[in-house]
């Protein structure tokens, strides 16, 4: 169990005391790890180690001719040689020595073998998500089949995996449709002038930390095509909560309150602390998503409006976008990434829901 707070005195953590697993059961078959101590198990490193970092350390060891079977993940990988000797196979066959790393990009084939006269000790790095066996029940790696092959096995788990998770934007999407922000849109209420200006500066307010999230997004990332897709997102969104405050007369905004700012600040915190793929799901499907419902409607609503009119045009491009980068993760990471976007989208909910009542009510 995680303790409560970090610690406050410096811990000494031996290499044995970190809990060892050594086989990993994927879909009914077992497959042996060597040792692997992922350091987060250890209830003083839990702690000791930020989850807002999501850095993942294992020890990883292998005896002497033991061999981890070549396998796959969805994100990159570090293993950091500290003593012995090794072998890596696969996309890379090289012997490994005590001082080598071996930086693996996401799914490139790769195993390793001990050699020597005591195999290797080594230190196994992720830097988002969970750890690869983190979560022993759905480990975040796919071994290969005994000839070998296991890429055309992936593609099609993608692809069944990246239809259940479009299937499940569609339902979420529907219940979006049935939010208060969306029924005040429809109803006579909408026509009051101060309901109007008012849902205005609400949706302004929602603006700023929109384009606050957008920019931690492309802030985080290292080169990749996430990373050009976040970039290419952000030029294309930045500047239009000034267009929302000019189309309101430059009336600044004056309203505060807990809920939009927790539910705000929540989407914030994940472009710093989630995925690549995670932070995809939740603005291009979640973010993007609902925009493009709730702009169509209000471009009913706001005629002359220069904003509604223009975001009502591209924001399905800008859900493609995400759509994109995803058909591409691999089987696992479209597992997870359905909790994601079910978080996303009950935030997002409760974030619109309030909105409708600021308002028809205003901030009381």
């Amino acid at each position: 169990m995680k303790h409560a707070s970090p610690p406050t005195t410096v811990g000494i953590i031996s290499r044995k005391d970190v809990p060892s697993l050594h086989h990993i059961n994927i879909k009914g078959k077992k497959h042996n790890l060597g040792v692997l101590k992922d350091l987060r198990k250890h209830d003083y490193l839990a702690s000791f180690i930020p989850d807002h970092a999501r850095l993942s350390i294992s020890w990883v060891g292998l005896k002497p001719d033991e061999v981890l079977n070549p396998h796959q993940h969805p994100t990159a990988s570090m293993i950091i040689v500290c003593e012995g000797e090794g072998e890596i196979m696969g996309d890379c066959n090289q012997s490994l020595k005590a001082g080598d790393i071996a930086a693996i990009p996401p799914h490139n084939k790769h195993g390793f073998i001990g050699r020597g006269k005591k195999g290797f000790w080594g230190l196994s790095i992720q830097f988002e998500g969970l750890g690869l066996y983190e979560d022993r029940k759905a480990p975040r790696v796919q071994f290969a089949a005994p000839n070998g092959q296991f890429v055309e096995r992936r593609v099609a788990d993608s692809q069944k995996d990246y239809e259940l998770l479009l299937k499940d934007q569609h339902h979420y999407e529907k219940l979006y449709k049935r939010s208060s922000l969306l029924k005040l849109l429809k109803s006579s209420a909408i026509q009051d002038y101060q309901v109007q200006e008012r849902l205005l500066e609400v949706l302004n307010y929602w603006g700023d930390w929109f384009q606050r999230i957008l920019f931690t997004r492309a802030a985080q990332g290292h080169k990749s095509n996430f990373q050009d897709v976040a970039e290419d997102h952000l030029r294309e969104e930045v500047g239009h909560n000034k267009n929302l405050l000019m189309a309101r007369g430059n009336k600044p905004v004056q309203l505060w309150d807990p809920l939009l700012e927790g539910c705000a600040a929540w989407f914030y915190e994940q472009m710093a602390c989630a995925s690549y793929a995670e932070r995809t799901v939740l603005v291009h499907f979640v973010l993007e998503g609902s925009g493009d419902i709730f702009h169509n409607e209000a471009a009913k609503i706001f005629t002359n409006n220069e904003h509604f009119k223009h975001h009502s045009a591209v924001e399905e491009d800008h859900f493609a976008m995400g759509c994109h980068l995803l058909k591409s993760v691999s089987p696992q990471t479209l597992k997870s990434l359905r909790r994601t976007l079910r978080q996303g989208w009950q935030m997002m909910t409760i974030l619109c829901n309030r909105m409708a009542y600021i308002a028809k009510r205003g901030v009381s």
